[in-house]
């Protein structure tokens, strides 16, 4: 283990010698003082010795007694190596700020991860165990996240995801905010494959998902957006990564919100909501559950989204139509076949149609306008006939007049009309 008390105070023996300009002369000056008991166990007060021999790191031991407490931190420590300077420095800032909630609301119980499961010899440990009404999370910092180490650390989180998940814990991972990267130009969230992999679904991103699923879209959310996706969102499960910035003193949060997209290299997702800060009180504010938002903030970007949604959706259909006059003619496109389309005969063709079915497709009357009508045969670049647009528009005219009914609508994939 790495720490002791000493002289009254907590004593970290790696962050100490960091500090010293001759180790060898300070490691024989603490081991002296380790042999006259200047060193104690800061769980069971046990007294503890100082080993510095040349595999093994330097560490204190117990003298004369085991302390589950001091094993757990071993294990800690080994899980901890690879993170950075700051990500100790986060940890206590964080742990202090809940421990001062702690004191405010008997429903809440904050410990470190290896001191709340000691007795239960844990693989793996989260830095910060919260205990409230809704949940117990653990919370865990990532630092120091490189493409060298980035196939590695993944391997590791899904084990440790695993394990904390099987031991009914809710994972909540703060990511240091020096691997944020966005294009908001583009709506582009870039990341690592574990950043991708930490990220998790809190209320807030519930509620995002409710208030796109209710926009009345005739166009792909993508698409609207110019977003240079993979494929084509068949769910919109919206996830939140959360950046964490330290002083010495203080910390601060950036909350990101999208939907995946490329799940392979490189990562990739769709950047719903411009990543905003937040202080550390607002963001580990614990009433019943822990907040992780700025409620105001969030409602008014979700206001935002919607109308810009709205309003390129709109735009975009326009823009449809614009290119669709000056498409080539149907007879000049090898392609097509059978009758001759026109833009105006869309309505008189549709109720031909319709006395051959029970239920109209949007997206397979568009497919028959181009392979048995004429109609041009130009497509999006989600593969999609550009021709969906005026066939939504005529059927939502017909809606209107009472000769068909909209009985499902798959977002902004198909509609199906049963014929009246």
């Amino acid at each position: 283990m790495l720490e002791a008390i000493y002289e009254g105070r907590n004593f970290n023996l790696s962050s100490h010698l960091s500090s010293q300009e001759s180790v060898k002369q300070e490691v024989q000056r603490l081991k002296k003082a380790a042999e006259k008991g200047a060193f104690t166990c800061p769980y069971c007060d046990g007294v503890l010795r100082l080993k510095a021999g040349e595999v093994k790191e330097k560490h204190f031991f117990h003298l004369n007694n085991s302390c589950v407490i001091s094993e757990a931190s071993e294990v800690y420590q080994q899980q901890t190596k690879r993170e950075t300077k700051s990500h100790s420095v986060m940890k206590e800032i964080i742990y202090d700020e809940l421990k001062t909630q702690e004191k405010i609301n008997d429903n809440l119980h904050v410990e470190y991860g290896y001191v709340d499961k000691a007795e239960e010899k844990w693989k793996y440990y989260p830095d910060i165990i919260v205990n409230n009404k809704k949940a117990e999370l653990a919370i865990t910092i990532l630092t120091d996240v490189t493409a060298n180490k980035d196939s590695n650390l993944v391997r590791k989180i899904k084990k440790r995801n695993e394990y904390f998940k099987s031991k009914n814990l809710k994972p909540i991972w703060f990511v240091e905010e020096t691997e944020q990267s966005i294009d908001l130009a583009h709506r582009v969230v870039h990341l690592w494959e574990a950043e991708l992999d930490i990220a998790i679904r809190m209320e807030e991103d519930i509620e995002w998902e409710s208030a796109i699923k209710q926009l009345e879209l005739n166009n792909n959310l993508f698409d609207i957006f110019d977003y240079h996706h993979q494929s084509l969102p068949t769910t919109l499960d919206v996830f939140s990564l959360y950046y964490v910035k330290s002083t010495e003193t203080n910390i601060t949060f950036t909350v990101q919100r999208f939907i995946k997209d490329q799940l392979s290299h490189p990562y990739r997702a769709f950047a719903l909501n411009h990543p905003y800060e937040i202080k550390m009180a607002t963001a580990l504010w614990t009433e019943d559950s822990m907040q992780l938002s700025d409620p105001i903030v969030e409602e008014q970007q979700r206001e935002v989204f919607v109308k810009e949604a709205l309003e390129r959706d709109e735009q975009y259909m326009v823009n449809d139509e614009e290119e669709l006059t000056t498409s080539s003619q149907p007879e000049n496109n090898p392609q097509t076949t059978g009758k001759v389309y026109e833009d105006h005969d869309i309505e008189e063709i549709l109720s031909e149609y319709m006395k051959e079915v029970e239920v109209v497709s949007a997206d397979k009357f568009s497919k028959f306008l181009v392979e048995e009508c004429g109609a041009p045969s130009h497509k999006f670049a989600t593969g999609r006939y550009q021709i969906y647009g005026k066939v939504c528009t005529t059927l939502n005219a017909m809606e209107k007049e009472g000769t068909i009914k909209l009985v499902r609508k798959d977002f902004v994939n198909d509609r199906l009309y049963k014929v009246v």
